[in-house]
């Protein structure tokens, strides 16, 4: 009995995992044990290893110590297919060591905040975590009689062969059913270098065309709203109706229905949106810089917050989440943020906390509009970063744990601030610049693929401007993230510049890019490229970075999308050479 319990224990994070893959496969495929055989094939070479490990162990010939040693790899091996099965139900993605490095320290804290630990409480709780893999380590057990019982071995031996039947470039989705192992030696190819001979004999030349228009000062809201993403809102996507305040406001305003985040996490969402670079991140390896937040994106002279203090702005950056995370108090300041407002902010002392100690969008807008008014005689920036529609989905208000109840309050209180601004008389000299800062970490809708396409779907996100000067418009045509940073250069210097990889978001000079970068979260050693009626994925490989989808009719095109990548990869690593990837105060 004991031994049917154990091997239950054992075998049910591959059944879950096959089971949430299966169905995940389903929605695209309409075809049922695809993802399920496919987990069992890539995922029987881990398997393997932690049982060869654990019979190995059981030999009555094993040194004690060996013994111990070889229980203890086996269960850290079984632990990380547990976190891995996890972040992927959760944040739609494998367990990555660079992720594992940059978010490492952070985690600590957090873990201190959802449960309240003091460091002794954090020391006794790792204590006991610890406690329970060093005691089944050193405790003995039955041995195996290798003359009896050598059947297990033959067993095992054969798990890794069925790896030959895993068919990983069969879906485009593939990912999904990688094994984590698979999945990080795969990405690994982000990181690797360009060599000095091909970084001498590289250079990129692109076409920039300007336009020159009288100069215009308004004041700025750019309110990036958490996960918020098209398919959420019945107005862009008509998949789902949770956010009916944004649709009137959309309505009534300039829509963009073809709009696309240039990165996957929220940090890709502020690098895009205020500094107007691409958030590609040049080659590097975990041990040094590489594994920090905003690497090679701090000190931007040439920052939205920059450029406006030029043309006699102030410049204000506002969240309820903590400024630690992600070292983002200390890159907004880098990037010419005057004042910067995170969770510790005494007036969400009153308020219940939630995710990342954040205080809930409600007190969020009330400290903005009390900055706005505090502004009021002054032109200014105000960049406001909500977070009550972060993952884990919590509504503060009922407590209702999904995602739909999540949106529906992050799109109630948009809607009550909204409302406020108009009362305010905001719009008479103001604009509003309501944007999402990456598709949700959620698994794609089957409806998404189907209305948008496999690619474009992952970074399809809502943008709506409220400008009192401009009537109400739905824009069509694709723009992007850094379209917002360069739009809002060109307006307030009375200069709009437009390239086939930038874009103008209104005025005389409005022209969509021809070709989009979006930064992707499955495949982090892949790049989408979306074109104005196709879509291309070029493969991070350092000197050999290529297109490995659907290549391009013509070679000059194929080497255009390459040289690109290269090009942004290339400047952001000079770029770091210059600068820490993380300062502290």
């Amino acid at each position: 009995m004991k031994k049917i319990v154990w091997l239950l224990i054992l075998v049910a994070p591959l059944l879950l995992k096959g089971w949430y893959v299966d169905n995940f496969i389903y929605h695209y495929t309409g075809t049922r044990l695809l993802g399920f055989t496919q987990v069992l094939f890539n995922d029987a070479v881990i398997y393997g290893g932690i049982l060869i490990l654990l019979y190995l162990s059981l030999l009555p010939t094993m040194m004690r110590w060996l013994a111990a040693f070889l229980r203890l790899a086996a269960l850290l091996l079984f632990a990380v297919y547990i976190i891995d099965y996890a972040i992927i139900v959760n944040f739609n993605t494998h367990l990555a060591l660079g992720d594992a490095i940059k978010y490492a320290d952070y985690s600590y804290k957090y873990i201190q905040q959802i449960y309240s630990l003091s460091e002794f409480g954090v020391l006794a709780l790792t204590v006991l975590i610890l406690a329970v893999p060093l005691y089944f380590s050193w405790v003995r057990f039955k041995s195996v009689n290798p003359c009896v019982k050598k059947w297990p071995i033959f067993l095992i031996l054969g798990l890794p062969l069925a790896a030959a039947f895993a068919d990983n470039e069969k879906y485009a989705h593939a990912w999904i059913y990688k094994n984590v192992i698979d999945y990080n030696l795969t990405i690994l190819s982000e990181a690797a270098p360009y060599s000095t001979a091909y970084v001498d004999a590289f250079s990129f030349q692109e076409h920039i065309n300007c336009q020159t228009q009288p100069a215009q000062t308004k004041n700025i809201i750019i309110l990036m709203v958490e996960s918020l993403s098209a398919y959420q809102s019945r107005y862009f996507s008509g998949i789902h109706d949770w956010t009916p305040n944004l649709d009137a406001i959309a309505s009534q305003h300039q829509a963009f229905k073809n709009f696309y985040a240039n990165g996957f996490i929220t940090e890709d969402g502020e690098v895009a949106l205020l500094t107007g670079l691409q958030p590609l991140y040049p080659p590097s390896s975990y041990t040094d810089d590489g594994g920090t937040s905003f690497y090679s994106f701090y000190n931007i002279n040439d920052s939205l917050p920059n450029i406006l203090k030029k043309h006699g702005y102030k410049a204000e950056f506002l969240t309820t989440a903590d400024l630690e995370f992600g070292n983002t108090g200390v890159w907004a300041k880098s990037v010419g943020f005057d004042y910067v407002e995170g969770h510790d902010q005494p007036e969400y002392d009153k308020w219940e906390r939630f995710h990342f100690e954040a205080a809930p969008d409600e007190a969020l807008y009330l400290r903005a509009l009390a900055r706005v008014e505090k502004n009021k005689k002054n032109k200014f920036l105000l960049f406001i970063k909500t977070v009550s529609s972060h993952h884990p989905y919590i509504n503060p208000e009922t407590k209702e744990k999904s995602e739909s109840a999540a949106i529906t309050y992050a799109d109630k209180q948009l809607g009550r601030f909204y409302r406020e601004l108009q009362n305010s008389g905001f719009f008479d000299k103001g604009m509003l610049i309501i944007v999402g800062d990456h598709h949700s970490m959620t698994p794609l809708k089957k409806a998404e693929v189907e209305l948008y396409g496999q690619y474009q779907a992952s970074a399809k996100v809502p943008l709506v401007i409220v400008d009192g000067d401009r009537p109400a418009s739905v824009e069509t045509n694709q723009y992007q993230q850094i379209d917002v940073f360069n739009s809002l250069h060109g307006w307030v210097a009375g200069k709009q510049c437009y390239s086939d990889w930038n874009g103008v978001l209104f005025g005389e000079a409005k022209t969509s890019p021809k070709y989009i970068i979006h930064r992707r979260g499955d495949n982090r050693d892949m790049v989408s490229i979306f074109g104005e009626n196709e879509e291309f994925l070029v493969k991070l490989d350092g000197d050999k970075t290529r297109v490995t989808s659907k290549l391009p009719a013509e070679q000059i095109v194929r080497q255009l999308l390459v040289d690109k990548i290269n090009a942004l990869r290339i400047a952001r690593a000079k770029w770091a050479l210059t600068q820490s990837a993380e300062k502290s105060d």
